[in-house]
């Protein structure tokens, strides 16, 4: 009875590993529709800025919590996905409380929340990237998002009217999205054994 948990156990763990491509892959649908929908909605005003935030960070920190529960245990995905999670679920809630609670010229606000992911969300995967060269294939992704991360919070330094902003916020989503989905292919092809990829 116990071998047979444990290869149970065993199966699980590797399946979950095996199927570690997805989770990049599930990642990108967030920032992919939000992104195509900033493109696709004529209205950029600071307002409109902070609650497509504010929905990227739900949706994401939702996919992100998912994912981290169905990646083994020692996947290093699964830390990245966690302190993601965490980053754009405060961002979220940051976000949806300014537009809830404040009039006015959101400009300001919408700047500082940006900047805010950009640089906390930015950094903590680029360190995890650099943490993980030669520990996972997903390193120099990591590294990618989130060097790509902390360059939207540099260019936001430099905006000053909410159409810019959002603007740029919706291109690197879409940017990052189509990356985080290359990646996660990527990624499959990788872990595939050689034995298969040859029939």
């Amino acid at each position: 009875m116990t071998a047979s948990s444990d290869a149970r156990a065993a199966d699980r763990g590797a399946t979950a590993s095996t199927n570690a491509w997805l989770a990049p892959i599930a990642r990108a649908i967030p920032a992919i529709v939000v992104g195509v929908l900033i493109t696709f909605t004529p209205d950029h005003s600071a307002s409109l800025g902070l609650i497509a935030l504010g929905a990227f960070g739900v949706a994401s920190a939702i996919v992100l919590t998912i994912t981290s529960t169905r990646l083994a245990g020692g996947e290093p995905l699964r830390a990245l996905h966690r302190g993601l999670a965490v980053i754009t679920a405060v961002v979220s809630a940051a976000a949806f409380a300014l537009v809830g609670f404040l009039d006015g010229d959101l400009l300001a606000f919408l700047l500082l929340a940006l900047g805010a992911y950009g640089v906390f969300a930015g950094a903590f995967e680029f360190v995890w990237g650099l943490r993980h060269r030669g520990r996972s294939p997903y390193s120099r992704d990591g590294i990618t998002v989130g060097g790509a991360t902390i360059i939207l919070a540099l260019i936001l330094v430099a905006v000053g009217d909410s159409v810019s902003a959002v603007g740029f916020f919706g291109a690197y989503a879409v940017i990052v999205g189509v990356y985080l989905v290359i990646a996660g292919f990527s990624g499959k092809t990788a872990d595939t054994p050689s034995g298969e990829t040859a029939s």
